[in-house]
């Protein structure tokens, strides 16, 4: 038999109208991913009984667990649309999108060719968004990744009767050196940033059940978003922030194409504990800031997104 080739893997999903069941007839999308993904995480006790004869009497299976990240270089529309959606608990309206309280999920399937028309299928049904990463830094690519939890997967050797796949969007990949503008921090002179990470976070768990080895459905906790700003030290005024514990507006634009960016805005972070960093003889004087994203009154939210960005 032939042995399976990573290249060869597709990867798609499709939204969930009922949390765990897969569509009939599913119009499946492509994900655009470098690599990663989810995985079944099985649990298991080893019996503890006293044997004469010094063996093990059995290894008991206990339930699964399925989670894992694919891995993203940033895109435009398609899946980054659907993703952002899922991840913040929100609808786009209006091209304007707030983190919110209405959870999805879908059934994500990855398909793998075996070789002879052969192929194998692992569908992860019942899957929510729980994170999403942005990574921002000088002269790289934007990549990010997508956290996933699953209820459950399936191997199958077909399709789903009936199921189609759209192609994944072709847009380009946007890079920090030519697709990030209007970078704006806390209302102050722009600084000379070298890098800035985002991370979002639902804080979902698993609900086990007496009687099945797969959790019930997903519970959410709060949203969260964090990050890291690092800025080359100019002046006092960023790092002075830091010390009086400040806050302010963090923004910025993202996208490669005139009506194909998304605009981030966190209307209000608080900045962490920040440090500025010397270094030696051949280093530039940095400063490193963690910050926090909260609730802002006026925005009603703590992040905004806006899509189709002139």
């Amino acid at each position: 038999m032939p042995i399976a080739s990573g290249s060869t893997r597709r990867i798609a999903y499709v939204p969930e109208a009922t949390f765990g069941v897969t569509p009939a007839t599913p119009s499946f999308k492509t994900f655009r991913t470098t690599g990663g993904g989810p995985r079944t995480n099985k649990t298991t006790d080893t019996s503890e009984e006293i044997r004469a004869d010094r063996n093990v009497t059995d290894e008991m299976h206990l339930g699964q667990d399925v989670a894992g990240a694919y891995n993203t270089e940033w895109s435009y529309g398609g899946f980054t649309d659907d993703m952002l959606e899922a991840v913040l608990f929100g609808s786009w309206a209006a091209n304007v999108l707030k983190n919110g309280t209405a959870p999805k999920s879908f059934t994500f399937e990855e398909r793998v060719d075996l070789g002879g028309g052969n192929q194998s299928f692992s569908r992860f049904a019942g899957t929510m968004i729980n994170g999403l990463s942005l990574a921002i830094a000088a002269r790289s690519k934007v990549t990010g990744s997508v956290s996933v939890m699953a209820q459950k997967e399936t191997l199958d050797t077909a399709i789903v009767t009936g199921a189609t796949y759209a192609a994944a969007s072709t847009t380009p990949i946007s890079t920090a050196s030519a697709n990030i503008a209007a970078l704006q921090v806390a209302g102050l002179p722009a600084p000379k940033v070298r890098s800035l990470s985002l991370e979002i976070t639902n804080n979902l768990r698993t609900r086990p059940l007496v009687g099945s080895l797969y959790t019930d459905s997903f519970g959410y906790g709060r949203f969260e978003a964090t990050g890291t700003l690092e800025a080359y030290f100019e002046t006092n005024d960023l790092y002075q922030r830091v010390l009086d514990h400040g806050s302010g507006v963090l923004s910025f634009n993202i996208g490669n194409a005139a009506n194909q960016k998304y605009a981030l805005l966190l209307p209000k972070i608080i900045f962490g504990n920040g440090e500025r960093r010397p270094g030696g003889n051949t280093d530039d004087v940095m400063v490193s800031i963690p910050f926090r994203a909260v609730y802002d009154q006026t925005t009603d939210a703590t992040l905004q997104i806006t899509r189709g960005v002139a």
